[in-house]
């Protein structure tokens, strides 16, 4: 079976502000060693508790965030080496669904709209033809 994406040991910390004297950089360790293969075929789903890291998970292998470490393979491709529109088409091919729908869908928008605007964001249909 064919190996679409490889996460290895991904981290993702974010620096705390210190007080004025402190000498000692403390960080939220948001994903702490995360590592996982995903195949042909397969979906892959994050569960855990609010504030777990599911979301920044998500973005971070999106490069949405920057990985504190770890590697991740899209196609046997290193992404953070990729930038511009080969980043824009990884993007285009994985997709996140946020877990807090009233975060992620616009209450302004029908539904048609709502899926309608990420394929004409993609280029995947032309105006005319929606």
């Amino acid at each position: 079976m064919e190996k679409i994406m490889e996460v290895k040991n991904l981290k993702k910390y974010f620096p705390l502000k210190s007080g004025l004297f402190s000498r000692e950089k403390l960080y939220v360790k948001a994903v702490d060693d995360i590592s996982f293969d995903l195949y042909k075929g397969e979906t892959l789903g994050l569960v855990g508790e609010s504030g777990s890291g599911k979301s920044t998970t998500g973005r971070t292998i999106l490069r949405l965030l920057e990985p504190t470490e770890g590697k991740i393979f899209y196609k046997s491709q290193d992404i953070s080496k990729i930038n511009g529109g080969k980043l824009r088409s990884l993007r285009k091919n994985v997709q996140m669904i946020f877990q807090d729908p009233y975060a992620s869908l616009n209450p302004r928008l029908t539904i048609g709209e709502a899926i309608v605007e990420p394929i004409l964001s993609h280029g995947l249909m032309n105006k005319k033809r929606q």
